[in-house]
């Protein structure tokens, strides 16, 4: 099975979670876009694993006690977003999701990276496999202000 396979399995049945991974066609043109627009080496870094490790421009990580509570500050309840979960494999799934869809999601499941971005690209954010939320955005200020140093 495949990390959609249990994303599908944990939400089967939940009316209250409006989560859809997108068609094979939209698929890859996502993913592409967001290549092009957050990683430095665009469309050929897509190959990586860890595509956080490849953002051309951080601008904000933390490690939130409840990462639950940090996504709620971020995310509109009703606001749609891609949401892109990342296999252990480098195998990557897109969905489109509310952002209260998105939250419900990953109380069901367990832990794995994934990233989300708003609708107009114009910041995407990641929960890598440390727990650190890593948010790479074009133009305002973070969501996620990098921790003070200890």
């Amino acid at each position: 099975m495949s990390l959609r396979d249990d994303i599908n399995q944990a939400i089967k049945g939940r009316a209250d979670i409006a989560f859809g991974f997108v068609s094979l066609h939209r698929f890859q043109d996502i993913l592409d876009q967001v290549a092009e627009r957050f990683l430095k080496r665009g469309k050929r870094d897509l190959n990586k694993i860890w595509l956080w490790n490849e953002f051309r421009n951080e601008t904000g990580s933390s490690q939130p006690e409840d990462v639950f509570s940090a996504l709620s500050e971020i995310l509109q309840p009703q606001t749609s977003y891609w949401f892109i979960s990342s296999d252990e494999n480098g195998k990557y799934w897109v969905a489109e999701s509310s952002g209260s869809s998105i939250i419900n999601v990953l109380k069901e499941m367990y832990a794995f990276e994934y990233y989300i971005l708003d609708k107009q690209m114009s910041w995407i954010l990641c929960e890598n496999h440390h727990g650190m939320l890593i948010e790479a955005r074009f133009g305002t200020t973070p969501h996620v202000q990098n921790a003070p140093p200890d």
